[in-house]
C-alpha cells in the first residue's frame, strides 16, 4: 500500500524539517512550498511535522476519492461540497483508524492480492477513535489554509477567465468549509481539576520510589532515572521535552538551580524527533535535597553507563542514548497500570498541571 507520508528530515547543521512524500517517494512541490513558509517564520520543527501530518491526511482522502487536487485546480476547479465534507469528516479522528488499503499503486490486472482474498472470507469491523474538538479545529483550519494557498497558487499560473472562476469558486467553497470549524469549548475546563490530589501525588511517589515493592521496574538504574523523572516533573513543572532537553552543564554546581534552554536544531543531539524548550529560557530553583538527588543520580547512576559518557544530556536510556519522549509515554503508561486507582488519567504533562495547583495554593496561603 502506498499513501503519502509525512516524513521527518535532518540537515547537515542539525534543523529539522518535514516534507510530505507523495507515492513513489517524491515530495509533493506544492505541500513543501507551503510548509517553507512556516520555517521562515521560525515555528517550531514538531509543529511544523503536525502541519505536515494534515496535509498528508488530507491528501490520503482525496486519493481516496479518486481525486488529484493539482490536476483539479489547473482546470480552473475547486473540491466539490461532498469531497469537502469528506475532508471535514476525516478530520474527527485518529489518522492510524481511518482505513487506506484502496489507495494502492496500480498493479497488473493479472496480479491478485492475496490480503484481498482474505478480506473476501472474513468482514473486518474497524473501531475509529474520534480526536478532541481541539485538535478537529486545527486540522480543518490548516486544510482550509492550505486549500486557499494552492489556489490562489496554481490559478496564478491560469488564463485570467479560468483564474476568477477558481477564485470565486474556492472563496465560497471555503467559506463554507471554515463554517465546520468546532467550537473550542473552554468555560467547561474552568474549576475543573487537571493536576493530581495531595494524596494522588504521594501515592505516586510512594509507588515510584526506588526501594518500593510496588515499583514497575527491576532494573536499579531504570527504577532511580524515573523516580527522579517524576520528582523533577512535580518540582519544576517543566514539560517533558524540556526535561528531555537538560544538559549537566545546565545544572548549577554551587547553588540548587538548573536552567532550562532552548536549543532547538541542536546537531549534536541524535535524536530523530528531538525534544525541545517551548517557551523563553529561564532559570529554576529546586530544593537542596533534589539538587542532591539530581548529582547522586549522575554520579552514582548514569556515571556507570560507559555509552552516555559521550552525551551532554542528563536523562539517558540504559544504552546511554538520550531518552526519546516515547520512551516518557512509556513510563507514564506503565506507571498508569501500576496505579489503576488514581481518578486522573496518568501523563507526563499532569505532573506540570499538579505542579501548578501546588503552586497556585501557595501562592493564596501567602495572600
Amino acid at each position: 500500500m502506498a499513501v503519502f507520508i509525512a516524513k521527518r528530515v535532518q540537515f547537515r547543521n542539525g534543523e529539522r524539517h518535514s516534507v510530505l512524500s507523495r507515492p513513489g517517494g517524491l515530495p509533493v512541490h506544492e505541500a513543501t512550498l507551503y510548509l517553507a513558509k512556516y520555517r521562515k517564520r521560525g515555528r517550531a520543527a514538531n509543529t511544523i511535522h503536525a502541519i505536515c501530518m494534515v496535509l498528508a491526511l488530507l491528501y490520503r482522502e482525496l486519493a481516496k476519492a479518486g481525486v488529484d487536487l493539482f490536476q483539479r485546480l489547473q482546470q480552473g476547479q475547486f473540491l466539490t461540497a461532498p469531497e469537502l465534507n469528506r475532508l471535514a469528516d476525516a478530520a474527527q479522528y485518529r489518522t492510524d483508524d481511518l482505513s487506506y488499503e484502496d489507495v494502492d499503486e496500480p498493479r497488473s490486472p493479472n496480479i491478485v492480492d492475496i490480503k484481498r482474498i482474505r478480506m473476501r472470507r472474513k468482514v473486518v469491523v474497524r473501531e475509529v477513535t474520534a480526536v478532541t474538538v481541539a485538535c478537529q479545529a486545527s486540522r480543518l483550519r490548516y486544510m482550509a489554509d492550505y486549500l486557499e494557498f494552492l489556489a490562489m497558487y496554481v490559478g496564478a499560473t491560469l488564463p485570467v477567465s479560468l483564474r476568477k472562476e477558481l477564485a470565486v469558486e474556492s472563496t465560497q467553497a471555503l467559506k463554507a468549509f471554515r463554517a465546520q470549524v468546532p467550537l473550542v469549548a473552554r468555560r467547561a475546563k474552568l474549576g475543573a481539576r487537571e493536576g493530581l490530589s495531595k494524596e494522588d501525588q504521594a501515592h505516586l511517589l510512594r509507588v515510584v520510589h526506588p526501594d518500593s515493592a510496588e515499583n514497575p521496574w527491576k532494573l536499579g538504574f531504570v527504577r532511580q532515572r524515573n523516580w527522579l523523572i517524576v520528582v523533577l516533573l512535580l518540582a519544576t513543572g517543566m514539560r517533558r521535552g524540556e526535561l528531555l532537553g537538560l544538559q549537566i552543564r545546565d545544572l548549577d554546581q554551587r547553588q540548587p538551580k538548573l536552567r532550562i534552554l532552548r536549543r532547538a536544531d541542536a546537531s549534536e543531539d541524535p535524536r530523530r524527533i528531538q525534544p525541545n524548550t517551548k517557551t523563553s529560557d529561564r532559570e529554576v530553583e529546586l530544593r537542596p535535597a533534589i539538587m542532591r538527588a539530581v548529582w547522586n543520580y549522575i554520579h552514582d547512576h548514569r556515571r556507570k553507563i560507559r555509552a552516555a559518557r559521550k552525551y551532554p544530556q542528563l536523562i539517558v536510556a540504559n544504552d546511554g542514548q538520550p531518552l526519546s519522549l516515547k520512551s516518557i509515554d512509556k513510563i507514564f503508561v506503565q506507571l498508569r497500570e501500576s496505579c489503576p486507582e488514581l481518578v486522573i488519567t496518568l501523563t507526563s504533562h499532569v505532573m506540570r498541571h499538579t505542579w501548578n495547583e501546588r503552586f497556585s495554593e501557595q501562592a493564596e496561603l501567602m495572600g
